[in-house]
């Protein structure tokens, strides 16, 4: 048995670094949005992920200049399919529909006169308050009405702590390498049907990068491989986990930009619990998401940028839409 979770979050712009350069951004991770319901066993601990998918998908390879800079997060997510091994609705679900929110704050810090063989250091934090609900019902044999496990949940997920980032620059090309990771402090009970947090660490490493392959484009890439604990209240070993997040954007105006985002999420290694995969198949995961964005700059510290991503081709998982609202706010 598992613990069902969905994600989301968001991610922000920036002002440029350099005045020679192209406008350009960056951007953090935010822990994942919740965990649910005790379900038959499904892609990671309950078809969920930590680290929040498409967060960073636009200017990801550019770091911000040095000092202080504070962000707020919006993040929507809704799915009413859940799907099996084999890309089709769960059988097992007689209903099943999510909604989750979550608003976050997060700082990034970018340290004065540091560097490191020729790169900008960077440390990041984003703490998150979720709230979901979950209306699900399992299918019963003999004629038997389905079995409720639906229900709600409001608390802090689990913190997002990037403590080392390196940045290095050019005209065009923009590179970050770093650590990822997922404390576990979120709100959890083993009994509860609805989480926010999934009691358990994950540590990742990623590279990014953002190119201005000519006046007024941008593409953007991070690539991200995270390992998990293991939840010690069930058991459960999640398997390892790449993802790939991806945009690429045209600038109409100096102010306004535009382009499409999204991400390809595999699990790469197989659940496992009480030592043995979970479901006889490992229960490996994947979705693929893309979706339109658009962003404006409102003044040099203030940018707000609005991301729709619609998921297809997802095994054990759900298979829904995200919304992201992100602000950089000039505290």
């Amino acid at each position: 048995m598992a613990v069902l979770r969905t994600d989301g979050c968001a991610d922000i712009e920036a002002e440029p670094r350099r005045r020679s350069s192209p406008l350009r951004a960056a951007w953090a991770t935010l822990p994942a949005l919740l965990s649910l319901v005790t379900l038959p066993a499904i892609a990671t601990e309950g078809g969920g992920n930590s680290y929040p998918m498409g967060v960073e998908t636009n200017y990801n390879g550019v770091m911000l200049p040095e000092g202080a800079h504070w962000f707020v997060y919006y993040s929507h997510y809704s799915a009413s399919h859940f799907k099996n091994n084999a890309g089709d609705d769960n059988p097992q679900f007689a209903r099943f529909h999510l909604s989750a929110d979550a608003i976050a704050p997060r700082l990034s810090y970018v340290w004065p006169g540091a560097t490191f063989l020729g790169a900008n250091i960077e440390t990041r934090v984003v703490q998150a308050i979720a709230s979901s609900d979950l209306d699900l019902a399992l299918g019963r044999p003999g004629g038997l009405p389905p079995l409720d496990r639906g229900g709600h949940g409001t608390g802090l997920a689990d913190m997002a702590f990037s403590p080392v980032i390196l940045g290095w620059h050019s005209a065009t090309y923009h590179q970050t390498v770093g650590i990822d990771s997922h404390l576990k402090t979120g709100t959890y009970d083993v009994a509860d049907r609805v989480n926010t947090g999934r009691n358990y660490t994950q540590v990742a490493l990623f590279y990014a990068f953002t190119w201005f392959p000519a006046p007024g484009f941008d593409i953007n890439a991070k690539l991200r491989y995270a390992t998990n604990e293991r939840n010690n209240a069930t058991g459960y070993l999640s398997g390892d986990e790449a993802t790939i997040e991806f945009s690429g954007g045209w600038r109409i105006t100096p102010d306004l930009s535009i382009g499409i985002n999204g991400y390809v999420y595999r699990q790469t290694t197989d659940d496992e619990q009480n030592g043995r995969p979970v479901n006889g198949n490992g229960n490996r995961g994947r979705v693929n998401a893309l979706g339109p964005y658009v962003y404006y700059t409102l003044a040099p510290r203030l940018a707000l940028i609005a991301k729709l991503q619609q998921e297809f081709d997802a095994r054990n998982k759900p298979q829904g839409t995200r919304l992201w609202l992100q602000a950089r706010v000039p505290f």
